[in-house]
């Protein structure tokens, strides 16, 4: 996907979205129980990975959901939006000592080398050029950094079937979607190295009484062990990518 146009769609959207909403929810563009769920699921792989302490960037941070995490774990957390009033609620309801820019993840305002870590997520689906945000997020991070990044699942079953209908009714993608192993491949053109990844299943909002089933300690091995059927029932995955070091 390569249309400016997709980009400059969402940007307005999240704009608006930061404008006219008041909930991290529907600034993020989630559900309340689809934020909730996605976070969740988040700190379930967060609190049983170590992770390099320090400076991290939670960027595309909404209200700042993800930030205040990251705050409340001793890093020293700045969160980035490109949509100016986002970055305001986020700094408005958030406590002292998170640092807070409007910025665009294609030009990130640091020095190559400066982070320990990078949050991403909520933010690739609506990039049209995915390699150019991996490259610059990869910039930025300091040798033996990580980036954690979640993607919309292209294999999702729900999803194939929703975007099968809007392509034969001849209107264009709602949303960008990845394929793990591609994304992977991006990752590494951008001196990027795989750590791990994991499934972030997320039932449709009518079916949400199943929710808690998804993310059980049963269905999570079944995820894990049987990829193919994990890809069929998660809405996206995250990866945990780090910056090669220097020989």
């Amino acid at each position: 996907m390569t249309d400016s146009k997709f980009e400059q769609g969402w940007r307005r959207r999240f704009v608006e979205r930061g404008e006219n909403k008041n909930d991290d929810a529907g600034i993020a563009g989630w559900t309340t129980t689809g934020l909730k769920s996605r976070i969740r699921q988040f700190r379930h792989i967060w609190q049983n990975i170590s992770r390099p302490r320090g400076i991290w960037l939670d960027i595309g941070c909404g209200a700042g959901s993800y930030t205040r995490i990251l705050q409340s774990e001793g890093h020293q957390a700045i969160g980035l939006d490109y949509s100016s009033p986002s970055v305001k609620k986020a700094r408005d309801r958030s406590p002292e000592g998170i640092f807070w820019l409007a910025a665009n993840i294609y030009q990130l305002p640091f020095s190559p080398g400066n982070a320990n870590g990078v949050l991403c997520f909520g933010v690739m689906q609506a990039l049209a050029h995915p390699d150019t945000a991996l490259k610059e997020m990869s910039r930025v991070l300091k040798p033996g950094g990580e980036i954690w990044l979640d993607a919309l699942n292209a294999g999702c079953l729900p999803t194939r079937l929703k975007e099968s209908i809007r392509r034969l009714s001849g209107r264009p993608p709602h949303l960008r979607y990845d394929v793990r192993s591609d994304l992977v491949a991006k990752a590494e053109a951008a001196e990027l190295e795989m750590v791990t990844w994991h499934w972030m299943p997320l039932t449709p909002g009518r079916l949400s009484w199943l929710q808690p089933l998804v993310e059980s300690a049963p269905m999570r091995l079944l995820f894990r062990k049987l990829p193919w059927i994990g890809s069929a029932f998660s809405h996206s995955f995250v990866l945990q990518l780090r910056r090669q070091k220097i020989d």
